[in-house]
């Protein structure tokens, strides 16, 4: 018998809807009424809108005269820029900015021209061409486009994969023989035209790729190269840079570079058995540079440009190289001591020439990965220094000023190109304001180009050799991001780990596709097996957060709320239903019996008949209650899901939703949706999910899914001092 006959069917004092608005809790349905929700109406299919937006770009400017114009100014930036330079402002600042750019671009051209195996003047052609090109189509102010060593690296795989059998005079390529790579005597001039010709084409593959990207906007494509996946990557190249530069560095001569899989290891293994056959004087020679490059970087450059006061760091490495230049002549090093040296370097500019066609196809599979790597670096520190200096970047246009710089620099003797860290953050530091800083930097080089080639012929290749490791120090120093990323994500430390190993221990290429496809299938794993919590309203508030994180919460008995962080897909749809099954386990209290979450239940015994309020009468506890009937609120309990993570479903997640609906209603509880976005509620409609449960189960917040399981709105009934007997 009860103790007391009346039941009060009122809300509680405490108010169970906390909103600044004061505004009635509702379901979805009403929510969407009251507030004239208006679904977007389209005359249209989904495939033929997306696909009208997807070929309008190509059509519009077609459209009239007007529309032709602008779209050829667009792909032709420095129309738009160069009529509005502030001269007054920027006209210093740009021509010491790109002086200081020409000053950097002449040893690491020359340098970077070993990698790529090529003749060291095509490094001097390298950072003059692609820079006044892009001058023309880029939309960067400081990004510096010329030589980069991980690019010219790649580079020079594909050049020496093909040239390599023309080379079979010789006893070393071009890392360790003058006639590799400058000289232009009778019985090597086979092979400097084939290195040269296969260089050239290779970039104007790059560059043709650069523009498919382009037209197909593409540069999405850059958002899957993690900064982990880019630094491991890189770091591990900078390895092959350093192991590739070993036989110059101590003038080893008789056998060649071996290529492929594990190149690295078989590389230092050959130096070490070789070792013995070193060139002393190039070995001096080789550490002296070393050391006055480190204590000139590190020492002496920071205290004259405090000193002094100096915009930028003091020219070591122009410095290094007119010095050893100078020395190598006036001892004879190569006479006397047989260190090698650059030997002949053409002056004037080159006539420019077709890229050999034939070529592009046994070019292509290197050019896609180059490509790949050139985009990634450039658009993320072209997207960097934007945002830093306050200017818009257009990542489309990007592609197509890589794309027509790269393909019209072929034309003329250069090795791809790419985006130099090193020398755009030097731009950035010493104060360039635009692009325009091109101009002084291509004027210095074109000065050492016509007149001044001549006196770098006696320049050890040692020395460009200890310019280039010394200069792979920054890329070293990345390893100490493995102590940030370990306590931060281990799934990025582990991207990281996974693009340098596989990058040194196979090779480039190869160690780029395993890189993306370890970082994409971190992606889906991290979909497949998503978090899920227990939510409670804070305290005094209508937050709703994780219980385990927070204290000073308000729980209710009977009533869970439920979260799943992540689209719900055909990846997790398992993992979902095993966590809904999980969480009604801890809800019943076999994991976790203390909770207060517990639901609230009433004994009734078989065979007693009791009557609450007139409403409803029990006969079993084993009856069937629906919950339209006054103690369904008493005898079912309820779940709420907070669908706000959910911003996908798919047809899989539609179908794991009706049958957790469905197990939940055998269970005796009553699921509340609350919060789903107006794109999953469109594909619920469109997939029929409602003819499996009904939108009166769907709530615009929490609040308003636990404000309606609490009250009369679903005839829940508010017992007080009410006992069965």
């Amino acid at each position: 018998m009860f103790e007391n006959d009346a039941i009060n069917f009122n809300i509680p004092p405490e108010n169970p809807y906390i909103d600044s608005n004061n505004r009635p809790p509702m379901n979805q349905e009403e929510f969407d009424l009251r507030f004239r929700y208006c679904r977007p109406i389209h005359r249209r299919p989904l495939l033929i809108r997306k696909a009208a937006k997807f070929s309008r770009r190509y059509y519009r400017p077609f459209t009239s005269p007007r529309a032709f114009l602008k779209t050829i100014l667009n792909f032709i930036p420095i129309t738009k820029w160069l009529p509005r330079y502030n001269f007054k402002e920027n006209i210093i600042h740009d021509i010491l900015g790109g002086l200081t750019l020409g000053i950097m671009h002449v040893p690491q051209g020359i340098a970077y021209a070993l990698l790529a195996h090529v003749q060291p003047v095509v490094g001097l052609y390298t950072s003059f061409f692609p820079p006044l090109f892009y001058m023309i189509f880029g939309t960067s102010h400081h990004n510096s486009i010329g030589s980069f060593a991980v690019v010219a690296l790649m580079a020079g795989i594909a050049v020496q994969r093909k040239c390599e059998n023309l080379n079979t005079q010789m006893p070393s390529d071009d890392n360790i023989s003058t006639s590799t790579f400058a000289s232009i005597n009778s019985d090597n001039n086979a092979y400097d035209t084939c290195t040269r010709n296969t260089a050239s084409t290779l970039a104007f593959c790059v560059g043709l790729i650069h523009i498919i990207m382009g037209i197909l906007r593409l540069e999405i494509i850059t958002t899957y190269f993690s900064d982990q996946l880019i630094a491991g990557f890189t770091t591990a190249a900078s390895l092959q840079v350093f192991s590739s530069q070993l036989r110059a560095l101590f003038g080893i001569h008789g056998f060649k570079n071996p290529t492929g899989i594990a190149n690295i290891f078989r590389r230092l293994y050959l130096i070490a058995k070789n070792i013995p056959h070193a060139n002393v004087p190039t070995c001096i020679t080789s550490v002296c540079t070393i050391i006055t490059l480190i204590i000139g970087k590190e020492f002496i450059s920071p205290f004259l440009q405090k000193r002094l006061r100096l915009p930028t760091p003091f020219p070591v490495e122009l410095v290094v190289v007119i010095m050893s230049t100078l020395i190598s002549y006036l001892i004879n090093l190569h006479g006397e001591f047989h260190v090698d040296i650059v030997e002949d370097i053409p002056t004037g500019l080159p006539s420019p020439s077709f890229p050999k066609f034939n070529d592009i196809p046994d070019l292509f599979p290197d050019a896609i990965s180059i490509a790949v790597v050139v985009v990634a670096i450039h658009i993320s520190l072209a997207q960097m220094f934007a945002k830093k200096l306050n200017y818009k970047v257009d990542s489309g246009q990007e592609l197509y000023a890589l794309g027509f710089t790269s393909s019209l620099a072929s034309f003329f003797p250069v090795y791809p190109v790419s985006c130099s860290l090193g020398r755009t953050m030097v731009n950035v530091e010493s104060g360039t304001k635009t692009i325009l800083a091109t101009i002084t930097s291509s004027i210095f080089l074109l000065l050492i180009i016509i007149f001044m080639g001549k006196w770098l012929e006696t320049l050890p290749m040692c020395v460009l050799s200890a310019i280039v490791i010394v200069a792979l120090k920054g890329m070293v120093k990345k390893f100490w991001d493995l102590k940030i990323l370990w306590p931060l994500s281990k799934i990025d430390f582990s991207i990281w780990i996974v693009s340098f190993l596989a990058t040194a221990g196979l090779d480039v290429t190869p160690g780029l596709i395993i890189s993306i496809i370890y970082a994409l299938m971190t992606t889906v794993l991290r979909t497949q097996f998503p978090r899920w919590h227990f939510l409670s309203q804070l305290n005094g508030t209508c937050d709703y957060r994780d219980v385990k994180r927070y204290k000073e919460t308000v729980e209710y008995k009977g009533i869970c709320i439920y979260r799943f962080d992540s689209p719900l897909i055909f990846t997790n749809v398992e993992r979902f239903k095993e966590s809904i099954q999980k969480a009604f386990e801890i809800w019943l209290g076999d994991i976790l019996p203390q909770q207060s979450i517990l639901p609230e239940e009433i004994k009734v015994y078989p065979g007693e008949e009791k009557k609450i309020n007139h409403a409803f009468t029990i006969h079993s506890l084993e009856d069937y209650i629906t919950p339209d009937k006054p103690v369904a609120g008493l005898i079912y309990r309820h779940l709420i899901i907070d669908c706000s993570g959910f911003a996908f479903v798919d047809y899989m997640g539609v179908n794991a939703l009706k049958e957790i609906f469905t197990e939940m209603r055998k269970q005796k509880v009553l699921m509340y949706f609350a919060a789903a976005k107006a794109p999953v509620r469109d594909l619920f409609e469109a997939s029929g999910f409602y003819k499996y449960v009904s939108k009166d189960n769907f709530y615009p917040t929490i609040s308003d899914a636990l404000a309606i399981a609490k009250n009369d709105k679903q005839l829940q009934l508010f017992i007080y001092s009410t006992k069965f007997v």
